[in-house]
């Protein structure tokens, strides 16, 4: 873990580069700096000025002083290396370079970066940057704005960094409208050495900062992305916006898992696994930020709407319905008490309507019944300015209720004239209600605030331990390599399972059609001949497969048939056996289970299955190894799980031999992590609730 102690909590700081012409970001950067009140001091550097904003100007760092903790550096970039060099005559250790030119440029630029990067490794600096925005702390004792963005930002307690330096400025911009502040802000820029999780460690055990905010367009070594971000989101919330969500077509594979693994399909089962709330829209994530820094973790999810007007009120009940929140049903003796202090026109059934007409001493009045009640454990309160306008003391009373059950969150949408925001800084200064102009807005903050208390609500389980034939496997894998071969047979496939011990049917190898009549006989019929082939990736292509051979008659008839197509084909050369398998009786459920390795990771996909399998895309991921927590979610992420209950006569699967399937084909991954894909592809469940794995591709 760097120490970026001295960067974000500077005592000095020279701005390289320092200008004093108007509207330059050499004399941006002096400006802000300047009139954010920094408690250290502040060096301009540029040898061409005698003073800058009132600053004295030196020709280097190395002609400073005085000592310096942070150089922010904005000259040309053929000449940042030269300006690091003098910091490191002047013992500078971090360092902010704010200069574009670099890899965005190409070629040329991607030499000077690389430069950079190795001469801050070498002399043991810390980078942020190039090509950023700048950094930001606003605490008290700091008071740094080391950027460019034309205002200063409002404070707060949201760590924010971004690989956009635009955006940055566009979020401290419009901080004063999302109703939250920034404790420190990083613009990541090009990260040449600094990246995402170096900001996200320091910012682990920081009191200052509460949340995690990011805006990403990469994520860097997804492995220990993993490992942090795990250990993080049980101590803040992280919620990230990963850009690039729209398909650019996934590189050629042989496995569906492959093709459908794409980088942001990966990105959202890598998410998911470590307790980072993944954000679409900006205006989401700050919406989210808003009620996870002003609500606490809810002890139940049941949900109490309460609201003067019958439209807003529905509109929040479908929306609850479509995020999945459940709405409290009242207990009896709660409507009667609001039927006692509410007019005979009000509805006191949930959503609670006060009617139009309603002032604010009965808003606050059934407010405080709603949140009083044992089956309310939220409680969502909309005003609508139609008669009387009441919205500040209503908000005043809200408040006053915040502390008397400060358990239970409290979250408004007040849909009343633009001065309000204004007028409630004045009147309830103190006030720390999440409030929205939007329904939607409110109850997707909600959701989110329920997800975050799933999340922390997790205990992870240890991992069962596994029977497991790692000698055979081995031997396979190392048969298939010295002969240079990567896609293993069907063969080869299915007796690797085996030997991990997936569910699958009795099977033989046949070499023969002799072969094939005494493994069908000992298996019994009905049978399915496959054909086993080392050039051959999706048999169905070619009519390798057929099912339902009922009695030896037919097995001759569809062997010799099988062989005459492989003919055709010009294939016989490369098979290595036809397989014959018991065929599954009711098997019209099938699923999908496989694996991909992505960069450093083995990314695990499963869903609906069949030869559909890529045109439905009704699949879900998560990184291996799976976690038990990791394997439920999978199994209950998709539709996928709408057919393994009882269905049309079809007994249940267990959900137990589900998630041990995919625990033993996450293992054979760890434990060979030369497998680069895995398909299980149909995982079948018959009449009977049997989970029977029929197909197996492996790829090395």
């Amino acid at each position: 873990m760097r120490d970026l102690t001295k960067m974000m909590h500077p005592k000095s700081i020279a701005i390289v580069g320092a200008s004093a012409k108007l509207g330059s970001v050499g004399n941006e950067l002096v400006l802000r700096a300047t009139t954010a009140g920094f408690k250290g001091k502040i060096f301009a550097i540029n040898p061409k000025c005698m003073d800058i904003e009132g600053l004295p100007c030196y020709a280097s760092v190395a002609q400073v002083p005085e000592s310096i903790d942070l150089a922010i550096i904005a000259v040309p970039a053929v000449a940042v290396l030269g300006v690091l060099e003098d910091c490191v005559q002047a013992n500078i250790k971090n360092a902010v370079i704010i200069s574009s030119g670099f890899k965005e440029t190409g070629e040329k630029g991607a030499v000077l970066e690389t430069n950079i990067a190795e001469f801050a490794q070498a002399n043991e600096m810390n980078i942020i940057g190039p090509n950023c925005l700048g950094i930001i702390n606003t605490a008290d004792d700091v008071c740094l704005n080391g950027c460019f963005a034309p205002i200063q930002p409002v404070a707060g307690s949201i760590g924010f960094a971004t690989q956009s330096g635009a955006l940055a400025s566009g979020i401290i911009n419009l901080l004063p409208t999302l109703k939250t502040g920034i404790a420190q802000m990083v613009s990541l820029g090009n990260q040449c050495q600094i990246n995402a999780l170096d900001v996200m460690e320091m910012w682990e055990n920081d009191d200052k900062v509460k949340q995690i905010l990011m805006y990403l367009e990469s994520i860097p070594n997804q492995k220990l992305f993993r490992e942090v971000a795990t250990r993080i989101s049980k101590k803040k919330p992280i919620l990230i916006i990963k850009s690039g969500r729209s398909a650019r077509g996934a590189q050629a594979s042989v496995s569906h898992t492959g093709s459908l693994a794409g980088d942001d399909t990966t990105a959202t089962g890598l998410f998911a696994s470590c307790g980072v709330i993944r954000e679409i829209y900006l205006r989401d994530m700050f919406n989210t930020a808003q009620v996870l820094e002003k609500c606490p973790i809810p002890r139940g999810e049941k949900l109490g709407i309460l609201t003067n007007a019958g439209g807003p009120g529905i509109m929040a009940t479908d929306t609850a319905n479509d995020l999945g929140i459940e709405l409290a049903d009242l207990y009896k003796n709660t409507t009667e008490k609001l039927r006692a202090i509410l007019p005979p026109q009000a509805s006191v059934a949930n959503p609670v309507d006060v009617i139009a007409s309603a002032t604010a001493e009965q808003y606050e009045e059934a407010a405080n019944i709603m949140l009083g009640a044992r089956e309310v454990d939220m409680l969502l309160v909309i005003y609508l300015y139609i008669a009387g306008k009441n919205d500040l003391r209503i908000t005043e009373s809200l408040q006053r209720l915040k502390e008397k059950y400060p358990h239970k969150p409290i979250v408004s949408v007040f849909m009343t004239t633009p001065e309000y925001d204004d007028d409630v800084k004045e009147v309830v200064p103190n006030c720390d209600i999440p409030t929205f102009r939007f329904v939607i807005d409110a109850m997707h903050g909600l959701a989110r605030l329920i997800e975050r208390k799933h999340y922390l609500e997790q205990e992870n389980e240890a991992l069962p331990e596994f029977k497991v034939d790692k000698e055979r496997v081995k031997k396979i894998l190392t048969e298939s390599q010295l002969l240079g071969i990567n896609q293993l047979t069907t063969m080869q496939s299915l007796q690797i399972f085996e030997a991990y011990g997936l569910p699958m049917p009795r099977f033989g190898i046949a070499q023969t059609l002799k072969d094939a009549k005494e493994i069908a006989q000992k298996i019994s019929y009905p049978v399915v001949l496959k054909l086993s082939s080392k050039t051959v990736t999706h048999k169905s292509d070619i009519g390798g497969v057929i099912t339902n051979i009922k009695s030896e008659d037919e097995l001759v008839f569809w062997w010799n048939r099988l062989v005459d197509r492989l003919n055709k084909a010009n294939l016989v050369e490369s098979l290595d056996g036809i397989v014959v398998m018991q065929q599954i009786s009711g098997s019209n459920r099938e699923l999908v289970a496989g694996v991909v390795k992505k960069g450093d990771v083995h990314q695990f996909m499963f869903g609906l299955g069949g030869i559909f399998v890529e045109a439905l895309k009704e699949v879900t991921f998560r990184p291996c190894p799976l976690t038990i927590q990791d394997a439920d979610a999978l199994v209950n992420g998709t539709k996928a799980k709408n057919i393994m209950g009882f269905i049309r006569g079809g007994m249940a699967t267990d959900p137990q031999i589900m998630r041990e399937t995919l625990l033993r084909i996450s293992k054979l991954v760890e434990d060979f992590p030369e497998i680069n894909e895995i398909d299980a592809n149909p995982l079948m469940i018959d009449e009977k609730g049997k989970l029977l794995c029929v197909d197996a591709r492996i790829v090395l």
